[in-house]
């Protein structure tokens, strides 16, 4: 009877042992599944961001179209040459090209950001699927080693 309960103990330790290991598994395939969700978001908010840089820029682009054409007709309206307003539209002209740059580049920038988020959730759940993975080797490790101890104890 003691030797049906040894082998009885042995069975549960290998049971569990095998349960163990696929909830450590299962449990890196969730986290690898949450990362890759992560940097799908993270892949669309860089994608999101350069879109807004190109739709800011075009909105500022406008802007400054109305603004030079305000600029010119005011020059006008006060019975001033153009050619004597140079140098203000050129420098008007300078400023709302910076600002254009500006625009683009914080775009950019965003998106670069956005997409190393990306890069870095897609790592984090590669990570976690494989220390999962060890975790459910070293589980069925252990409880083999603990199996293979407890039946050579056996008569």
């Amino acid at each position: 009877m003691s030797s049906a309960l040894a082998i009885a103990a042995i069975a549960a330790t290998v049971v569990g042992a095998g349960v163990s290991a696929a909830g450590s598994a299962q449990q890196g395939k969730s986290a690898q599944n949450l990362s890759n969700y992560n940097a799908q978001i993270a892949q669309n908010d860089a994608i999101a961001a350069r879109q807004k840089a190109v739709f800011d820029a075009k909105a500022q682009s406008r802007e400054a179209a109305l603004f030079k054409g305000a600029q010119r007709a005011t020059y006008a309206g006060q019975g001033g040459s153009l050619l004597d307003a140079g140098d203000v539209l050129d420098m008007t002209e300078e400023e709302l090209e910076l600002e254009a740059l500006a625009i683009k580049y914080g775009g950019q920038r965003a998106g670069e950001a956005a997409q190393q988020r990306s890069v870095l959730s897609s790592f984090e759940g590669a990570v976690a699927s494989s220390a999962a993975k060890g975790q459910a080797a070293k589980t069925l490790l252990t409880g083999a080693t603990s199996a293979a101890s407890q039946g050579s104890k056996l008569p």
